[in-house]
């Protein structure tokens, strides 16, 4: 790892992503950038090649800091994987994406480390990105993300791609001082510090495609069982009620009316699945 001290700072986490972890360095690697930056890459134990190759990559490039565990932190469930990741990091700005996503601008740092640069009252920005199946082999005609409409917009909606987003650093130690996320039992952690940064700075959307996100057959987010779906999305609304609570906020129809998406798409599930019960308790 260079001792030049970087302006940016890229995190990207890693688990058992051997077939993906590559194309994601080599989109970070490609970055064409007039200021110096970091590759922070974390490998949580492995039990595949994956560490072998972030290995190879921080041999190869001197600004990727390698940190391969030998023990599984995300199982301890205590935070220590979030705290020995950020306590890397070094850059003002800090841009995200995970082992298995990749991006395709080389200017994509850049172009959002000039903005943030000039415009202070800014927490983040974020961009648009392409999906790729990964169980159909293609990238799909939709496009992930889509323009920032307001808090109470947000608050109804995730419209924000983690792979796209570039933060101030200073936000995000902010916001996990202030909320200590590793505290709580939230599914994802870039929805509450979208939440948090979105009340205390203001947000900006370029419509620039710069990523390909990638959809796997089971993930947190996207899964056929029914009952991970359901852990999901009442993990989404416990989130926002936090956020309703904590900043005394008054719900909009657009929040009523995502919620109401969130029940409807669990009662259909159950239903499909056979288990009425549950259908009708979501009805």
């Amino acid at each position: 790892m260079t001792n030049v001290l970087p302006l940016a700072s890229i995190r990207c986490l890693a688990y058992n992503h051997e077939q993906y972890i590559r194309q994601c360095l080599d989109g970070f690697v490609m970055q064409k950038t007039n200021f110096p930056f970091e590759i922070i890459v974390h490998d949580d134990a492995s039990t595949d090649k994956t560490a072998n190759i972030i290995r190879e990559y921080a041999e190869k490039y001197p600004n990727i800091h390698a940190i391969l565990e030998t023990e599984n932190q995300y199982s301890k469930h205590d935070g220590s994987l979030a705290r020995i990741v950020n306590q890397a990091i070094r850059g003002k700005y800090v841009a995200l994406c995970e082992g298995d996503d990749y991006w395709t601008d080389p200017l994509k740092l850049q172009k959002q480390v000039d903005f943030l640069e000039k415009n202070s009252e800014y927490g983040m920005v974020y961009t648009l990105s392409r999906i790729y199946n990964q169980d159909k082999k293609r990238i799909e005609e939709g496009l992930f993300g889509s323009e920032y409409k307001g808090y109470d917009d947000l608050l109804a909606y995730n419209r924000i791609s983690t792979l796209t987003t570039c933060i101030r650093t200073k936000a995000m130690m902010e916001y996990i001082d202030d909320i200590e996320p590793q505290k709580r039992n939230w599914l994802m952690g870039d929805y509450p510090m979208w939440l948090w940064i979105g009340h205390h700075y203001k947000i900006k959307f370029f419509p620039d495609i710069t990523s390909v996100y990638r959809v796997l057959e089971e993930s947190a987010s996207h899964s056929k069982d029914i009952e991970k779906n359901e852990r999901f999305i009442l993990s989404t609304i416990d989130i926002t009620s936090f956020f309703i609570k904590k900043f005394s906020l008054s719900p909009t129809n657009l929040y009523y009316q995502a919620l109401n998406e969130y029940y409807y798409t669990l009662y259909s599930g159950y239903k499909n699945s056979g288990n009425y019960t549950k259908a009708m308790h979501y009805a």
